[in-house]
């Protein structure tokens, strides 16, 4: 992870803190956090974007060599098809929770859903989608009393998948996450 890239987390995580709440309540404050940002990111020669308008934070850099990173936290748009699994049935997307990060050619994805079917028919669901683009890949799987973690690893196209699921107070919260090396 480059400098500038590190950069970003911190001045993210700071960003973060100063809207908890979700959304940061006036322009004035927005665009000064933005700007704040923006200074912190450009001490090491890194160029950045900072925007916070639409209810999450997208950040945009280009290092000293040139190379770029951006990022999506809270209200990335990410599809089925970029995830590389779909979506469970009925489950609705964790408000706040998804997040696209792209590093050069590398890019990793998050997304959180609810469903209020129960883990185990849900770990079922997953197991099967799994297990139908498995062939040629390493696949992982741990199961606990509240839920499971499958892992799917293709070497051969530096890529991984991983499905989080977690028996919750009213159903399952489920976490998909896809990491990419050389992705365009």
């Amino acid at each position: 992870m480059n400098h500038g890239f590190q950069s970003a987390a911190v001045a993210l995580a700071a960003a973060l803190a100063l809207g908890a709440c979700g959304k940061v309540q006036e322009k004035a404050a927005e665009a000064a956090t933005e700007k704040a940002i923006e200074s912190a990111l450009s001490k090491d020669g890194t160029q950045a974007k900072v925007n916070l308008s639409e209810g999450g934070i997208k950040v945009a850099t280009t290092d000293a060599s040139g190379k770029t990173s951006q990022m999506e936290l809270g209200n990335a748009k990410i599809s089925e098809a970029e995830v590389g699994l779909p979506f469970y049935p009925g489950a609705q997307a964790t408000e706040g929770s998804s997040m696209r990060i792209v590093n050069g050619n590398n890019t990793a994805l998050q997304v959180a859903l609810h469903s209020a079917d129960s883990h185990d028919k849900v770990t079922a669901f997953y197991r099967e989608k799994i297990k139908a683009i498995a062939q040629g890949k390493q696949v992982m799987e741990m199961s606990h009393n509240d839920g499971a973690s499958m892992s799917l690893i293709d070497e051969q196209a530096k890529s991984t998948l991983a499905v989080h699921i977690n028996k919750a107070e009213n159903g399952t919260d489920i976490a998909l996450t896809a990491n990419r090396e050389g992705a365009k």
